[in-house]
Order: structure tokens, then sequence, then C-alpha cells
């Protein structure tokens, strides 16, 4: 082999050689968003946050249900599988809600629905973490196979917009080889923010 082809050889190895080098520094050090982060590389969270506007009316109720499925679509940003007759199943161990509203509010009531999932046609208490804006509002207990109301009273966000966590600390597996983003928890049947 001649010197420059030689030469030529030895470039191109080097430059294939730097090429891989970037891609695994890219691979160990990725840029990402925190929530692709959170669930994809860190798995911290079973929710990953899609992109939906939040868009809502102070006061209205929406349901879970297959009739109001689109004002449903506009405040589900993850977590919820649905809907399946009355409402939407929780998935995972954790589901966020997102409220953007244009109405003047300076207090709020946030009013679910929700009941305990059965399994092997027993209730399976849940106890739910409800968090708005990332302040833990309450903890609330799920033992019925009734649905249970639940009202908290919280302060309107200055930005008119409430992200509203729902953390699940006892969700269960349905079958034996679930992963953790497919524990059931709950089914959510409605939800609402309401002027206090």
């Amino acid at each position: 082999m001649s010197n420059p082809l030689r030469l030529g050889a030895y470039i191109l190895c080097g430059l294939v050689a730097l090429f891989e080098l970037g891609v695994v520094w890219l691979m160990l050090h990725p840029n990402v968003p925190p929530d692709y982060r959170a669930y994809y590389i860190d798995k911290t969270t079973t929710c990953l946050n899609q992109p939906v506007s939040g868009r809502y009316t102070l006061g209205t109720i929406v349901r879970f249900t297959p009739e109001d499925r689109d004002a449903a679509k506009l405040i589900r940003v993850c977590g919820l599988e649905g809907p399946t007759g009355d409402g939407n199943h929780a998935v995972g161990t954790s589901a966020r809600l997102r409220f953007t509203y244009a109405e003047p509010a300076t207090a709020l009531t946030l009013q679910l629905a929700m009941v305990a999932i059965q399994k092997g046609g027993a209730t399976v208490p849940q106890r739910v973490e409800i968090v708005a804006n990332g302040t833990l509002l309450d903890t609330i207990s799920l033992n019925a196979p009734t649905p249970q109301q639940v009202s908290l009273p919280l302060r309107a966000p200055a930005d008119d917009k409430l992200e509203l966590e729902l953390r699940f600390p006892d969700a269960v597996q349905m079958g034996p080889t679930d992963p953790d983003n497919r524990l059931r928890s709950i089914k959510l049947l409605s939800a609402a923010l309401l002027p206090a």
C-alpha cells in the first residue's frame, strides 16, 4: 500500500473513531427535557407529560366518560387511560391534569370524584396524594367500592394555570408481568375547579 493511501486510511479511521466517541459522549450526557429524562432515563416517574393545552372554563365539571371525551382530552396530561364506562383508569404511580383558565379568581375549590380499583372482586384500598403546582394539598384514602367525592380549597395560582398531580403510593399490579407504568390504583370519574 502506498504512503498516501495508508495516510488516507488512517485519517478515515481516526475520523470514524472521533465520530463514535462523540456518539458515546452524547449517549452518556443526553440533552433532553426534564420530563423525558424522568420517564425514560431516570425512571423516577411513570407519567410522561403530553402537550395538552389545559384549556378550561372555571366551574365546568369534566367527566371522564365517552360522552365528555373531548373536554377530558384538553386537561388530561398523563397517567390516565380510557374512558372506560364511567371514568379513566389511572395507570402507573401518578397521573396529571392541567387546568388553564381565563376567568379571574382568587380562591378555588378543587373537586374530584374517584373510586378505588377492584382486583379479584375485592376493593383494593388506595391512598391518593393530591398535589397542586408542587404543593401537597391532602392525602385521601379510598376504601369503598363506591365513588368518593373530594373537595379541597386552594388559592388561585397567579398565572391562572393549575398543574394537578395525583400520586398513588399503593398502586398494584393487576397481572404478574405488569411493569411499573401499568400499575393500577383508581378510576377518576370527574374533576372540576370551582370559584370559591
